[in-house]
């Protein structure tokens, strides 16, 4: 191809990804018998020497003769980095870990400890983008709000860099108050001085006189607001914490007083402009009190953290009375403060109910990945927002109020917190079922095939398979399209220039004989090293070097999808295992900071019976996908982390992009790692662009739209904002009905949509519903 500026000795487009090690082994190879204590010199230092160690890696892993275990090839990888006298990733990383993570990690790598001994009793902690948000609080006040009267909050300073075990609990000093004299230490002078934030803690203490059972609010003033994509921040005037629904109608009542604007945030796992106004109200529904107590908040070993056992009433989780839809189902009332990772052991602990669908991550919280209309996988389920059967929210003007009416549900399930503050969710769950999980390693071209009218001269050469007949093809067609189509979960991941397929799908059964926990302790630990090894080789500049000296612009991400893909498993035989545990299948994801663009493609009928579907156009999205990332391999390789795929059903909810597909969805996402995030804006325009262009058979676009939560704003189509094709086209009638839905549900509580604009709206918002309001 002639876009490929690199000779065919050194390009993934040729060279496979055996090849590739082995031309990074060889460039290496002269020096790795160079004396590692040897003093460094400027600039004429080999790279083996540079890198050391890395060269004999890669020869072993590529001899058929020596045995590299996945953990092996992670731990002395990670050597490498940690010897290097020439790269700080490995130290800069280790610092941003706790001192048991840190002292785990050194133990793994340089002492050489197995790791089921490393791993035992290990929990991991809330991630490195939560841990980066309490460093805003640490030496700041706040102000514990509660019927028992007002008290001055203060954590003290980190006493390290990152250090945020030092930040916990009980470091936290608590000082009575009394608000209207306010007198004390310079911190409560200083309140007495700033007259909004005293008359804003007055009025609440006000508003909590009386009140019998324990509640409580928890305010910071103008701590700066980062989402975990990093591309939406502000400075929200106050940020509260409320423990309970009476604190959640408390601080509505003081914005709808003073006109203030209130949004809600939880972990912040979104690339989407839905957060808070600058200057305005910020609630997390994510307990920072309690989130402090590190490494356990969503600790992911099997012993429950102390601090479980008490749930706040934002965090509820029970089997309440209803009639369900489908015979059998129970209705779960969840708080929305609950976190996944809380539902996923509350499931598990009472083995009787499940939800069927959900994201991987366990880090977010049940209101905020309901809010965008999340989904999970595979053509018999939609969204998790198709599964609320009521909404209990704080209206305008401080009101706890409910929807239960399925018509209107279609609006109040998912609305981006547009109604009010979301307090709890009830859903309908299924019995407890067992995931047969059985992931496989294949072959690109096997995966997913090709389109039936991509010629293989398209295909690079790297994936070329010689003897793949027409038969094998048409075999593996048909494979392909019975896991989409009736598999229970269904799932494909391609890490770039990969020679093989993450194959995730599986089935599942009532039967719960033989059940193992997955994953297990030595396995979520072995997950949080290769996360790890993530942010070293992402944050490695010596590899810099590496891809200069070879001309191989891949090396660096070859060698990340290599260890990618060596973390990821393959099982000649099923594990059973809980659902919940299945569907979060990955643990510790959000550790490692991405960029990602998603859409939603819906299912087209097949040409010989329409009530199934066709899978050409699936097949073209993940192959043009594919070959963007081959056409930008010389171009500083702007995608770093997987094109993934995931078959799933269609949507009843108003403004789910999945509203409307019948047969289902295909949704279908590029990641990248932070560190590639100038190059990737165009590179994921390119991608999107071809995603867009789909027709059906009549020639009529495909109204393919984007997940709401991922990244689309400040992305181009056709030369203008995406955004722009959303509110004109896209969601043209469905914004209407949406806003139909929600203003009948504002008749009946006594509300308006000028109501929700004053108080629950941002710019976005502002601009894409209320623009006639």
């Amino acid at each position: 191809m002639s876009q490929h500026s690199h000779p065919p000795s050194t390009s993934s487009w040729h060279r496979s990804v055996d090849e590739r090690l082995c031309l990074i082994a060889d460039g290496l190879s002269d020096y790795d018998d160079t004396p590692r204590n040897s003093l460094p010199t400027k600039d004429s230092t080999p790279l083996g020497q540079k890198l050391p160690g890395l060269g004999l890696l890669l020869r072993d892993y590529l001899d058929p003769d020596v045995t590299v275990k996945s953990t092996d090839f992670h731990k002395r990888l990670l050597c490498v980095f940690r010897e290097s006298k020439y790269d700080s990733a490995y130290e800069k990383c280790l610092e941003r870990l706790n001192a048991d993570e840190r002292d785990r990690v050194e133990k793994f790598v340089a002492d050489d400890k197995p790791l089921e001994e490393v791993s035992d009793g290990f929990d991991m902690s809330v991630s490195l983008g939560v841990r980066e948000h309490l460093q805003d609080l640490t030496g700041v006040s706040g102000f514990h709000v509660s019927s028992s009267g007002v008290q001055a909050v203060r954590f003290p300073a980190a006493t390290g860099a990152n250090d945020s075990e030092s930040v916990h609990l009980e470091a936290r000093s608590f000082t009575p108050v009394d608000v209207d004299g306010l007198t004390g230490d310079d911190t409560l002078d200083a309140l007495h001085k700033n007259g909004r934030l005293h008359n804003f803690i007055r009025k609440l203490k006000d508003m909590f006189s009386g009140h019998k059972k324990e509640s409580n609010v928890i305010v910071y003033e103008n701590v700066p607001f980062k989402n975990w994509g990093m591309v939406v921040d502000y400075i929200p005037h106050y940020t509260c914490i409320p423990s309970s629904v009476a604190g959640v109608q408390h601080i509505v009542r003081f914005a709808r007083d003073h006109d203030m604007s209130v949004r809600c945030a939880g972990f912040r796992h979104s690339w989407a402009p839905i957060f808070g106004r600058q200057g305005q109200i910020t609630i997390s529904l994510l307990s920072l009190a309690e989130a402090t107590r590190i490494p356990n908040f969503t600790a992911m070993s099997k012993a429950l953290p102390e601090w479980l056992f008490r749930k706040t009433e934002l965090q509820t989780l029970e089997v309440v009375s209803g009639t369900p839809r489908v015979k059998g189902n129970v209705l779960v009332r969840i708080g929305a403060s609950a976190t996944n990772e809380q539902l996923r052991r509350w499931c598990i602990e009472n083995n009787k109910y499940s939800y069927p669908l959900n994201v991987i991550m366990v880090e977010m919280t049940v209101g905020g990945t309901n809010a965008p209309i999340c989904h999970g996988a595979g053509r018999r389920h939609q969204t998790l927002s198709d599964l609320v059967r009521k909404v209990e929210y704080v209206d305008c003007n401080g009101k706890l109020q409910t929807v239960d009416d399925p018509r209107l549900l279609r609006a109040a399930a998912g609305c981006f917190g547009l109604m009010g503050v979301v307090t709890h969710l009830t859903l309908e769950f299924e019995p407890m079922s067992y995931a047969l999980m059985k992931p496989e390693k294949i072959p690109v071209l096997r995966a997913v095939p090709p389109p039936d009218d991509m010629a293989m001269d398209k295909i690079p050469p790297a994936l070329r398979l010689p003897n793949w007949a027409p038969e094998q093809r048409a075999a593996d067609i048909k494979r392909f399209e019975e896991l989409a189509t009736n598999g229970f979960y269904s799932e494909w991941f391609w890490f770039p220039y990969s020679d093989l397929c993450w194959v995730n799908c599986w089935d599942a059964t009532a039967d719960p004989s033989g059940t193992e926990d997955y994953p297990s302790n030595a396995q979520t630990f072995f997950m949080f090293i290769s996360q790890f090894t993530m942010n070293v080789l992402q944050n490695a500049k010596i590899l810099n070097e590496l891809v200069e000296k070879l001309h191989m612009d891949e090396a660096a991400v070859t060698l990340i999808s290599k260890a990618a893909m060596f973390t990821l498993p393959a099982w000649d035989e099923p594990v059973k295992t809980y659902l919940p545990d299945a569907l979060h299948f990955q643990r510790g994801i959000q550790n490692v900071r991405v960029l990602d663009v998603e859409v939603e493609i819906p299912l087209q009928p097949s040409e010989t019976d329409p009530s199934k579907p066709d899978y050409a156009v699936v097949r073209r999205a993940w192959w043009d996908a594919i070959l963007t990332c081959y056409a930008h391999n010389s171009k500083g390789c702007p995608q770093r982390m997987p094109l993934e795929m995931r078959i799933m059903g269609g949507s009843d909810i108003v403004m789910a992009p999945q509203k409307g597909n019948k047969l289902g969805t295909c949704a279908i996402e590029v990641l990248t790692l932070e560190a590639a995030k100038n190059f990737w804006v165009p590179y994921a325009e390119e991608v999107v662009g071809k995603w867009l262009s789909y027709c059906d058979r009549g020639g009529k676009k495909i109204n393919t739209r984007p997940h709401w939560a991922k990244q689309w704003d400040g992305i181009n189509v056709d030369g203008k904002p995406w955004v722009e094709k959303m509110k004109a086209e896209d969601y043209r009638l469905e914004k209407e009905e949406f806003k139909e839905l929600l203003a009948e549900i504002g008749r009946k509580h006594g509300w308006s949509l000028q109501d929700l604009k004053r108080r629950f709206s941002n710019e976005f918002f502002d601009a894409f519903y209320f623009d006639n309001i």
